[in-house]
C-alpha cells in the first residue's frame, strides 16, 4: 500500500460533497503551499451547510461567487482566487509567502499572471518581497 497523502484524504472526505476547496486547503491541494504535519479542518466553500466532520465551512450564496476549477475530482478555487482569498484573510504568513513565491517562480520570476483585487494590493505589496526571497538560500 502506498502513502496516504493529504490530497487523497481530501478526495475521500469530499468526493461527493457539493463544495469548493478554499484558503489554506486550496493552496496545499494546488501545490502552492507545502502544508504542515498537522492539518486543521479543511477549508471549504458551501452554498448550504454540510456539517462534514473535519471541515470548516464558509457559506456562499452561489458557487458563482468564486472562481474554481475541477482538480483531481474536487472543485478547488483557481490559483488566482486562492491567492486573493489568502490575502483577504491575511492569515498564516507562511502559507501566503509560499503561495506567492510558487506563483512568482512558476511564472518566470513574475507576478504578471496574477490579478489581485484592488482592495488587496496593500496586503499583496506587504508580502511581495518576502515571497520573492522565500526560497532564496542566501
Amino acid at each position: 500500500m502506498g502513502i496516504y497523502t493529504y490530497n487523497a484524504y481530501l478526495c475521500d472526505l469530499l468526493k461527493d460533497a457539493p463544495c469548493i476547496l478554499a484558503y489554506d486547503t486550496a493552496a496545499e491541494y494546488l501545490g502552492l503551499s507545502n502544508g504542515t504535519n498537522h492539518h486543521d479542518d479543511a477549508q471549504i466553500y458551501v452554498v448550504s451547510p454540510l456539517h462534514i466532520k473535519g471541515t470548516k465551512e464558509h457559506l456562499l450564496s452561489s458557487f458563482e461567487d468564486v472562481k474554481y476549477e475541477w482538480r483531481g475530482g474536487l472543485r478547488c478555487t483557481t490559483i488566482n482566487q486562492t491567492i486573493n482569498d489568502l490575502l483577504r484573510a491575511d492569515g498564516d504568513n507562511q502559507v501566503i509567502q509560499e503561495s506567492l513565491s510558487k506563483v512568482y517562480y512558476a511564472n518566470g520570476e513574475s507576478f504578471a499572471g496574477l490579478t489581485i483585487d484592488a482592495s488587496l494590493l496593500p496586503t499583496f505589496y506587504r508580502y511581495k518581497d518576502w515571497a520573492i526571497e522565500y526560497y532564496d538560500e542566501g
